[in-house]
């Protein structure tokens, strides 16, 4: 507005003195025409100004003044967060966390019903992270009423999504012995014997086969005991295999 106004004033200012001019020293066509148009810009000019007195700085929100003192201003900030922390937030003294476990509340129940997803369409470890992450952040409300409830299904999914983890290495690994029933030896009252690939001789049941225990022969399969430690558990698991006749390692795999 101010570089408007002055723009107008400079304007006005050689007309308003063309106007005042005798007839000798201008032509009588000029001056007249001066004299008609030096009105309405003096008007204008008058006008401009007149809009520049009401003019108002209103600062941006958020705009740091220079001249306030600035260490003043944080000396102050920080007078009221210690008069913050140390008043009471409750009567007994203690700070006011309702709404935080309300809201602690409110985003787990979200986060479980996430998790539970994970786990139904097999993302365990996915899942296992989750419920870690989540079980961490719930920690410091572990004793709120309705928090601990949402701790322990968190605990439930956390066990489901680590038990199929571990399962799954031990099936991969159990299939990387490469263990082939090429058929099976039986008689209705006798004893059932499998014929594996590469044994020198048909095995029973309670026969080892490469770190591995035969617990049942049966007409079209073979089922053996496996243990397999992983870096997830501190201790040996132990697990029940099939292997079909006939079936390998690969057309094991799901």
């Amino acid at each position: 507005m101010r570089p408007l106004a002055l723009a107008a004033l400079l304007l006005a200012t050689p007309l308003l003195m063309a106007a005042d001019k005798t007839p000798a020293e201008a032509p009588a066509s000029t001056s007249a025409a001066i004299k008609k148009t030096a009105p309405k810009i003096q008007s204008l000019a008058l006008t401009l100004i007149a809009e520049e007195e009401q003019w108002e700085f209103r600062p941006p929100v958020g705009r740091i003044d220079p001249f306030f003192d600035r260490e003043a201003v944080l000396r102050i900030d920080r007078a009221i967060k210690q008069i913050q922390a140390d008043s009471p937030g409750t009567p007994s003294g203690k700070p006011d966390t309702s709404r935080d476990v309300s809201d602690a509340l409110a985003w787990a129940t979200a986060e479980l019903d996430r998790i539970e997803s994970l786990v139904a369409q097999r993302h365990f470890e996915d899942a296992l992270k989750s419920t870690e992450a989540a079980a961490k952040r719930l920690d410091r409300f572990a004793n709120e009423a309705g928090v601990d409830k949402v701790i322990v299904r968190l605990k439930v999914f956390r066990d489901q999504a680590l038990e199929a983890l571990i399962r799954n290495e031990a099936q991969a690994a159990f299939d990387a012995l490469a263990l082939r029933i090429d058929g099976i030896l039986w008689a209705e009252n006798g004893t059932r014997l499998a014929i594996m690939r590469g044994e020198p001789r048909a095995v029973g049941v309670n026969d080892r086969v490469k770190d591995c225990t035969v617990i049942n022969i049966d007409t079209d399969r073979v089922d053996f005991r496996f243990h397999y430690r992983s870096s997830r558990s501190e201790q040996s698991r132990r697990f029940e295999f099939p292997r079909y006749v006939g079936e390998d390692s690969k057309s094991s795999k799901r």
